[in-house]
């Protein structure tokens, strides 16, 4: 297993930032106050522009000072028609509504812009907030590192493995603080799970699983909003592609040759392999990130997906229906599935020798298994299978505004070691960037440790597990059952006539 992380002491950290509504706006440049730089401002950006706005006028010493997208936005009301009802909403997306919401002159182009590196070039930008399309996150928290900025990025971390050891190197050289916006990592159940299993009371863990699933008939992202407002006049599409840029030895996007504007593309991103791993990205993240961090495990040594497109033919590249089987030299498998047809959950579960653990609402179930009577549950469940205990975990009353606190508490104290850091970021992107391209080419692949690069998988994984179990197996000798590494079975007396007969001679005589 390997070093808890180190991140439990932050937890109520948050309480310690105070800084008077009154003061705030009068402390220039103070050490107490994080400026703030916002590199992206779609829908998911208008939560954090949301939050640090409150978080400013709560005097909590955060305030933003600077907006980035490449659409000038919309401000409007508008019908959905959807399920039957008819429901009236707000919209406000973009740079000039997002300008506005956090006070600032939208004919101010040093702090209102549509070129990010204008605003990282800016001295009194303490940290930025990244929550740009998938393709823009590893050049942009690479790039705010390289200046000094604190970074707040929206998962998926990256898009590519590679992107996500560019950036891990560049956080580790930087100094700065990294958070990747997994908010269920604000949740201390993971933490608790984790400080369980390396009691040993589940034995040596061997197999986890968990998922995602939603059910929208307008397929999934389709219900972002496209607007007649969204045209190459109002939108910097070159910018958006970053053909242009380059990083972790790649063009960070398409050319316009090889993706012409169109408003599905610009709004609905997340349906092109250009610019999202689809649901492997999206969706499993969370779930990699949370589940990695519970079993103590980070890169996996081996991933293989499957899936397929089987129903939402609306001209998306993405599959509606995947699966990645992670393995992971520690001895154990991650199964993660999703899709977006069906929204009936799969339990979350991580399983070991002795018992298992099941996430539940506010805490996590805890099932004993004993190996010396064999099969201990039945195959179906027509009744809930009773927990041995119940390990209560309070969750956050909003995971979002923990992340932000934990972020804002870890700039102030330049501790590196956020709810969410870079280097379980990068193992859990690197898994679903694995999984994207095992899904794309049939293949599957195994990731080199030395070399930190992902390379084509060979029959060597299973040949050398095989070998390890023939290596080990001594049919003569009973090992004792430990659980752990070493003797992990109780032969039954009858092996000791296993054995192949060398010249005629019995190896059990």
């Amino acid at each position: 297993m390997t070093t808890p992380l180190d991140r439990r002491k932050f937890f109520g950290s948050a309480a310690a930032l105070s800084l008077s509504a009154a003061s705030y706006a009068n402390v220039s440049g103070s050490n107490d106050r994080v400026r703030v730089g916002f590199l992206g401002c779609g829908g998911r950006a208008q939560a954090h522009i949301d939050l640090v706005n409150r978080f400013a006028r709560d005097g909590k010493g955060v305030v933003a000072v600077a907006v980035c997208d490449v659409w000038d936005g919309l401000e409007d009301e508008y019908e959905v028609h959807f399920g039957g009802k008819v429901t009236r909403r707000r919209y406000s997306q973009g740079l000039f509504p997002s300008a506005r919401k956090c006070g600032l002159d939208v004919n101010d182009k040093s702090r209102v812009t549509k070129d990010y590196r204008v605003v990282l070039d800016r001295k009194d930008v303490d940290a930025v907030c990244i929550t740009t399309p998938d393709h823009w996150h590893g050049k942009m928290t690479a790039d705010a590192l390289s200046v000094g900025k604190d970074v707040f990025v929206e998962k998926p971390m990256t898009r590519t493995a590679e992107e996500a050891v560019a950036v891990v190197d560049a956080w580790k050289h930087s100094g700065r603080v990294v958070t990747v916006g997994v908010q269920s990592m604000a949740d201390g159940v993971w933490v608790k799970a984790f400080d369980t299993i390396r009691t040993g009371v589940i034995g040596h863990v061997a197999h986890a699983q968990t998922g995602f699933f939603r059910n929208d008939v307008r397929g999934q992202w389709r219900f972002y909003r496209l607007a007649k407002q969204m045209t190459p006049k109002t939108v910097d599409w070159d910018l958006f592609l970053g053909h242009q840029f380059e990083f972790a030895g790649s063009r960070v996007g398409p050319t316009q040759r090889e993706q012409p504007f169109d408003r599905a593309a610009f709004a609905q991103w997340r349906c092109l392999w250009h610019f999202s791993g689809g649901p492997f990205t999206d969706l499993l993240t969370h779930h990699v990130t949370r589940m990695t961090a519970a079993m103590g495990v980070r890169f996996p040594a081996r991933v293989t997906a499957g899936g397929g497109l089987y129903l939402e033919y609306d001209g998306r590249d993405v599959p509606d229906v995947c699966s990645v089987v992670a393995d992971y030299e520690e001895g154990c498998q991650l199964v993660v599935t999703a899709t977006t047809l069906s929204g009936y959950p799969m339990e979350e579960v991580i399983r070991g020798r002795l018992g298992a653990i099941k996430f539940v609402k506010g805490g996590f179930q805890l099932f004993r298994d004993d190996p010396t009577r064999g099969a201990s549950f039945p195959p179906r469940l027509e009744q809930t299978v009773e927990a041995a205990q119940f390990v209560a975990v309070e969750p956050p009353r909003n995971d979002t505004e923990t992340l932000w606190e934990n972020f804002l508490a870890c700039v102030r104290a330049k501790q590196q070691s956020t709810f969410s850091p870079p280097d379980l970021g990068a193992a859990a992107v690197s898994t679903a960037a694995m999984a994207v391209q095992s899904y794309r080419t049939g293949q599957a692949l195994l990731w080199d440790k030395e070399k930190r690069e992902v390379v084509a998988a060979d029959a060597n994984w299973a040949e050398r597990l095989e070998k390890r179990s023939k290596s080990r197996a001594k049919p003569n000798q009973v090992f004792g059952w430990t659980g752990g590494d070493g003797g992990t079975v109780q032969p039954p007396p009858h092996q000791s006539l296993a054995g192949p007969w060398l010249n005629g001679k019995d190896p059990a005589s």
